[in-house]
């Protein structure tokens, strides 16, 4: 204390512990979900709608209502989910839909 020098030990001076440099990557992921949600929200195309879970920081409920198109009048729900890794190289959200959504080059089965 009062040396300059940064502590060693892992409890903070207000008694509380320090963050391992884990929880800090993860913390600064979620902030950067929070992020780009905040802009997904601000730029959304038209008729796409999506929300964040209750329960979840990396779970989004959404509804797309089409307007144009092939599927003009359709409403399909799906959820959106980003692994825990999310943001780094390689890791890709999951988009799943609940409601029936036919496309000729999807297989109905695997998606």
């Amino acid at each position: 204390p009062g040396s300059g020098r940064p502590s060693t030990g892992r409890m903070r001076r207000s008694g509380q512990p320090t963050p391992s440099s884990v929880e800090r990557e993860q913390a600064m992921r979620d902030y950067k979900l929070s992020i780009e949600y905040k802009h997904l929200k601000q730029h959304c195309p038209g008729g796409v709608y999506l929300v964040p879970s209750f329960n979840d920081l990396r779970l989004f409920h959404g509804v797309i209502f089409v307007r144009r198109g092939a599927f003009t009048n359709g409403i399909f729900k799906f959820t959106l989910q980003c692994p825990p890794k999310y943001n780094n190289v390689g890791t890709h959200p999951i988009v799943s839909f609940s409601s029936y959504v036919y496309n000729p080059h999807v297989h109905p089965g695997t998606g």
